[in-house]
């Protein structure tokens, strides 16, 4: 081999051992990187446990008061159909009295 030839086999070498180590670094660095994001999607996915658990929670709570609302309402509807029979009696009640006071000469129309 000729001079030349031994300085571009040198080179190649040094190109060589320096794409080795970069290869070994950037191998480091990718598994550290990977260790990095699985702890952060550990992380995250505890979070978003969290965050159902919540929302399981909130809509538990929001079912339970969706079924006292009805049942408020239907006990609110079932008193104001009291109040309007109730009403209905007084009026009849009314009408009774009036005549009678008609009769006995208590009132009279004007």
């Amino acid at each position: 081999m000729d001079a030349s030839s031994d300085v571009q086999t040198e080179l190649l070498r040094e190109i060589w051992k320096e794409l080795a180590a970069t290869r070994t670094t950037l191998s480091g660095r990718i598994d550290a990187l990977g260790d990095r994001l699985d702890g952060r999607i550990d992380a995250l996915g505890d979070r978003v446990d969290g965050v159902s658990q919540r929302i399981d929670q909130t809509n538990s709570c929001l079912d339970a008061f969706m079924l006292q609302t009805q049942a408020n309402f239907e006990r609110i509807q079932r008193n104001f159909e009291r109040i309007d029979r109730r009403f209905v009696r007084l009026e009849d009640v009314e009408t009774r009295l009036s005549r009678i006071e008609e009769h006995v000469g208590l009132r009279t129309d004007e």
